[in-house]
């Protein structure tokens, strides 16, 4: 396991698959990576950690063009819509806050 701002170079620009798991994967290489699929990559890697968490793992397949439904995927079957999840995290947050006034 290798964090990913360290891969070389060489590497990097070869890979077609990247899997984050939880132990292995700092908030920081997380921001790094959604920032080519977000202009919200604060939300973007809460939504993905929150998943890696609970013990899930996140692939990015990097063949596919960002605006792919399956080029995020929860596991390997589930497409993972960070725009979707970014705004069901937002309507949760303002909910949560409606109630605590």
């Amino acid at each position: 396991m290798q964090k990913y701002h360290k891969v070389d170079t060489f590497k990097r620009e070869n890979l077609t698959h990247l899997v984050l798991f939880n132990s292995g994967s700092s908030i920081q290489d997380v921001s790094k990576i959604v920032g080519r699929y977000t202009d919200d990559v604060k939300n973007a890697s809460m939504v993905i950690n929150s998943y890696l968490r609970k013990g899930e793992f996140v692939v990015f397949d990097l063949t596919r063009p960002e605006n792919d439904l399956l080029a995020i995927r929860l596991r390997f079957d589930t497409p993972l819509n960070l725009q979707k999840e970014i705004m069901v995290r937002q309507k949760h947050k303002e909910k949560s806050a409606s109630t605590n006034e």
